[in-house]
């Protein structure tokens, strides 16, 4: 059971704080019902794994005991999506139908011209800020949109999980698209994900951010730096073995061999996760122990264990002693596209370090029990190396 995702969401007994956070969120939600000004936009600000998604899960379920509100809830990752609907089977009062991905959403909306009274987003960082025909969405963003349909949206951010430019967040836009509205923001800062001492907290974010800083000091976690990709994916497996929730992940930057899409390193080789439609999320089907996951299917989710390798762009530069992005080597281009608001080729540099470094901070901030580590740049890893033995 606590290896269940839903299970996860749906905590019966929050802490103190969240239940405060949960009250002063609500508070306001019901103030801005009854408001004659509005639309009105709560903003929910917290780092990964400290709970995001746990208030958005009750404060859904206190607004559905209202039947007099018309709510919905939306966010634009799909596995993520099969876990909220596999949730209303097991809440009173809940759907299938109420969670739904945002363009869906905007574009019913607007076909069949309903509003809403509350708009719950999580993942806000994963809306897009762009237009994209493609997949349907031909305005211009999709928080903008979202907050003309309803008259309360409560959406989740954060910045360091923005993963693609077409998805491109910072501080100044959101501050842009929330300026003619009233709003406010509660930020959450507990950590329940990770259960580490606060010097590997504080050790995985700096790496994040590209320091090399001095190994921790610490008890009572897993932390591992590795030579072989393949001594890793063998513990991986006994972890898997053992408690569960066990996964290899990576990065981005592994070119095609022989026509296969996979993750390979000394003599570790394994394909890529791959989109399913079935409705259990890919960390928790049993055949993905021999696929690497990415920030697509592990973004948002919980992992016992978690075997990260930095892809090929994770570089070391010895003359600052730090890991830095080369552009170049990122397979997958999706993620690089031109954007509105990148005003020039420095800035795109910029963003271009930003979206790689947060893909590693998703991935560094999954693992509840432990965190293993090794770097397929052959001057990085024996950096890291370093770290371990030092």
């Amino acid at each position: 059971m606590e290896n269940s995702a839903k299970e996860k969401f749906n905590v019966t007994d929050l802490s103190y704080e969240q239940v405060q956070q949960l009250q002063a969120i609500e508070q306001y939600v019901l103030k801005g019902l009854t408001s004659s000004i509005g639309p009105n936009v709560a903003v929910i600000e917290g780092s990964a794994g400290v709970g995001k998604s746990v208030i958005l899960t009750k404060l859904f379920q206190r607004l559905k005991q209202h039947q007099q509100i018309n709510s919905i809830f939306t966010v634009n990752h799909p596995d993520l999506l099969k876990v909220y609907q596999s949730l209303a089977s097991d809440l009173p009062g809940i759907k299938q139908k109420d969670y739904v991905r945002p363009t869906s959403l905007i574009n019913a909306a607007h076909k069949n011209n309903q509003q809403y009274d509350v708009i719950l987003v999580d993942e806000g960082h994963l809306l897009l800020s762009k237009a994209e025909p493609y997949i349907r969405f031909k305005q211009d963003n999709q928080l903008a949109e979202l907050i003309k349909l309803a008259k309360v949206v409560v959406v989740v951010f954060d910045f360091h999980q923005m993963i693609q430019t077409k998805m491109l967040w910072t501080p100044t836009m959101l501050k842009q698209v929330l300026a003619p509205y009233t709003h406010q923001t509660f930020k959450l800062d507990v950590q329940y994900r990770m259960q580490a001492p606060q010097a590997v907290l504080t050790w995985l974010k700096n790496l994040a951010q590209g320091a090399i800083n001095p190994f921790p000091v610490f008890e009572n976690y897993d932390l591992r730096i590795f030579d072989r990709a393949s001594e890793m994916y063998t513990l991986i497996k006994q972890r898997n073995q053992s408690e569960g929730l066990a996964r290899m992940v990576a990065t981005t930057g592994f070119t095609r061999q022989a026509g296969r899409h996979n993750v390979h390193m000394d003599d570790f080789d394994l394909p890529w996760d791959e989109y399913d439609g079935q409705k259990t999320p890919w960390a928790e089907r049993s055949d993905t122990i021999n696929e690497v996951g990415s920030i697509y299917t592990v973004q948002g989710f919980d992992l016992n264990y978690v075997g990260v390798i930095l892809g090929p762009p994770f570089e070391y530069d010895a003359k600052n002693d730090r890991i830095t992005v080369n552009p170049d080597k990122v397979t997958h281009r999706e993620i690089y596209k031109k954007h509105p608001a990148i005003m020039n080729e420095h800035e795109f540099a910029e963003i271009k370090q930003t979206v790689m470094f947060n893909a590693l901070n998703i991935l560094l901030t999954r693992g509840i029990k432990g965190t293993y580590l090794t770097a397929a740049d052959d001057k990085l890893r024996e950096r890291l190396l370093q770290l371990n033995h030092g």
